[in-house]
Formats: C-alpha cells, sequence, structure tokens
C-alpha cells in the first residue's frame, strides 16, 4: 500500500476536534437519572427488610447483632452482585428514604470482597405523630344550691 493514498485522511482528521473526552484527566456531568451504588442511611432504618426481600440480584443481606433486645442489626451491600436497579430505594418505607443511591461510578477493585458495604447500626424507632391538642373543654356550670 502506499502511504499516499492515506495522506489526505490523515490531514483532515489532524486538524478535527477529537470525537472522545480526555478521562480520567477530564470528567463528564453524570446523567440526572443516573443511579450509582446503593447506600444506607442507619438512622432512618426501620428494619423493615424491604430491600432485602426485593433485591432481585440478592445484594443486601440484613442479620441481627447481638441480643434480640439490643436491636442492632448489620446490613451489607454486595456492589459485586448489585445490578444497580434501584428497587431497594423504591420499595424502603421510610421518609426520607433510608436507602439512597450515591453518584460513584468508578468502583474498580481487584478483589470483589473490597466491594463489600457494612453497617452496624440500632433500629430506628419511629414516633407516632402527635396527636393535634383537644379543644379546651367548656366550663361545667355548677348548680346553685
Amino acid at each position: 500500500m502506499r502511504i499516499a493514498a492515506f495522506l489526505p485522511e490523515l490531514l483532515r482528521h489532524l486538524f478535527k476536534k477529537p470525537a472522545t473526552v480526555d478521562y480520567p484527566f477530564k470528567k463528564i456531568a453524570l446523567p440526572e437519572d443516573f443511579r450509582g451504588t446503593p447506600y444506607l442511611q442507619p438512622e432512618l432504618c426501620i428494619v423493615c427488610k424491604a430491600c432485602e426481600r426485593d433485591c432481585p440480584a440478592e445484594a443486601i443481606e440484613i442479620t441481627a447483632v447481638g441480643e434480640p433486645a439490643e436491636k442492632r442489626f448489620k446490613m451489607v451491600i454486595h456492589n459485586d452482585r448489585c445490578i444497580h436497579c434501584a428497587q431497594c430505594v423504591d420499595v424502603c418505607p421510610t421518609t426520607p428514604k433510608a436507602m439512597q443511591m450515591d453518584s460513584l461510578f468508578e468502583l474498580a477493585a481487584d478483589d470483589r470482597h473490597k466491594l463489600k458495604k457494612d453497617w452496624v447500626y440500632v433500629r430506628a424507632v419511629i414516633k407516632p405523630k402527635a396527636a393535634a391538642p383537644a379543644a379546651p373543654a367548656a366550663p361545667v356550670a355548677e348548680p346553685k344550691a
């Protein structure tokens, strides 16, 4: 092959803007609906286990730690199994949500066990909504003697 056949193509691309991003030196903005990795806000968790039950990849484990009276639990999220579907966030009944998705996407590790995240926490107590204060009772007229 002759180099002269490629010369016009080479010159045309020398002055063009690159089609790719110079990653990792330049970061691009994440889409608004990006689903990163799930994480727990333990102070909000009521240990209903809805996230564990509905996880299609079985990436969430919740177990009791210590005595049942202590109400201590351990949640493990296996990011090597997680498919980032956000089902755990959708089914979380707490408001605000105890399960959230962050914007991390650079999760590479040389060992799959390094991708595991775990929390040990005490079960949150849901306080019932305070009843509206009752209207003051009307004074009862005492019968005259």
